[in-house]
């Protein structure tokens, strides 16, 4: 068991940086309150008859609740930050059993994150579509490559239509390497749209901005010369955005989809397989088939993005974060009977190789932001398989874990 305890500096110029200059005035004006109001015994011990949030009893119903069921995760970690600031963490178990060559899972072990990639290539959707002079309500097709014949309503699709899943376009979420590579985008806009527009969660259409983000950003001055007819060179732009755009910005370096050597690498499991000795699951490369999925990173550094974005305009502009939150862009769905505090935002991830939960080896990721009271958590775990509190979702363990550290 590891525990680390540190700051994620912001920059000088965001909104608590600000709180802080006022406080010479906030100290004069309660000096000059409390010397006013100092003869009245009335109102000398107020108190507040409304729910306190416990950050202490956070932490804790997270520990009870993933070990709950009596089937501890191989590995897991997580983080809970306040006001941007890193306040609790610490991680439990293997990266990898003995079986594969013991190695314990730590809080700076990089595990594929899955799904939560998602809300990554949506800030970078966001950042270009405003250098563009463009809304999430414009439509793509100009953006796709020429070579890709467009199938009936491509020409009517927005960039809104694929961030919250209600493209209408036909695909799977399964064999990736096919149906999420570039020549899988391709047949997907051949076929065109072909359903309702209703709700429909997919990856490809977060593949696509693997094609798309490269696209906005050929169109800007200084970018870098882009082939979007090269599924080569699309990966590889696309990941060199992200980079630039996102992950230097915070100080994250060589954040990418490719996994760690061989040897150290961290492995998938279920829950069951520490007792009958079976050996992990490898995850490769994500270049491929990136965007929807597929970024290798450490719980810290997942903490690490959403303290930025949810508490600085380094990432994303106030604007920007609003309309992320309005449309639940990047962004798990809303929740309202469980979001009591306010509204709750997240994106959660899994992956796993079998709809039977004791048979399903993979990852479970979920990061939540609680804007109320500035909490942010991340919780990660390399097995599935683990009975969770009440039998809930990673996501909904969370937030029943903050709704009860209220007292």
């Amino acid at each position: 068991m590891k525990t680390l305890k540190t700051l994620f500096t912001l920059s000088n110029h965001n909104r608590f940086a600000k709180q802080l200059l006022s406080k010479p005035l906030i100290l004069f004006l309660s000096i000059f309150i409390l010397a006013s109001c100092e003869t009245d015994d009335t109102i000398n011990d107020l108190q507040t008859n409304g729910p306190v949030f416990d950050i202490n009893l956070f932490e804790q119903n997270i520990i009870n609740y993933v070990n709950s069921g009596g089937n501890t995760p191989v590995g897991w970690s997580y983080t809970i930050s306040e006001n941007g600031n890193l306040a609790r963490s610490n991680s439990y178990g293997q990266a990898r059993t003995a079986a594969d060559g013991a190695l314990d899972f730590t809080l700076d072990k990089e595990i594929n994150v899955a799904s939560v990639t998602k809300f990554y290539t949506a800030i970078a959707v966001m950042q270009l579509l405003e250098t563009n002079n463009l809304t999430i309500d414009d439509k793509i097709s100009e953006w796709l490559p020429s070579s890709w014949p467009q199938g009936p309503g491509v020409s009517d699709l927005t960039f809104k239509d694929l961030l919250t899943h209600r493209s209408g376009l036909e695909s799977s979420n399964n064999n990736f390497n096919t149906t999420l590579g570039y020549q899988g985008l391709a047949v997907c806009i051949r076929t065109g749209v072909i359903n309702s527009k209703n709700y429909n969660y997919l990856n490809v259409n977060f593949a696509l901005y693997r094609v798309l983000i490269p696209s906005l950003w050929s169109a800007l001055p200084n970018a870098p010369t882009i082939d979007i007819n090269s599924d080569t060179d699309t990966r590889s732009k696309y990941i060199q955005y992200m980079q630039q755009n996102i992950f230097d910005r915070i100080s994250l370096p060589d954040v990418g989809c490719s996994p760690e050597p061989e040897d150290i690498v961290t492995l998938y499991y279920n829950v069951n397989d520490i007792n009958t000795n079976a050996n992990g699951l490898v995850y490769s490369d994500w270049n491929n088939k990136a965007g929807g999925g597929g970024y290798y990173m450490t719980t810290i550094e997942m903490a690490k993005v959403i303290a930025f974005f949810e508490h600085s305009e380094i990432l994303v502009n106030q604007n920007q974060r609003a309309i992320m939150k309005l449309h639940r862009i990047g962004m798990d769905r809303a929740d309202l009977a469980d979001e009591i505090h306010g509204n709750y935002y997240g994106k959660g991830g899994s992956i796993g190789t079998n709809s039977n939960q004791t048979l399903s080896k993979g990852v479970l990721t979920q990061m939540v932001m609680f804007p109320i009271n500035g909490i942010d958590c991340v919780v990660v775990m390399n097995c599935r398989g683990v009975t969770l509190n009440n039998n809930t979702n990673l996501r909904q363990m969370i937030y029943d874990a903050y709704n009860n550290a209220w007292q």
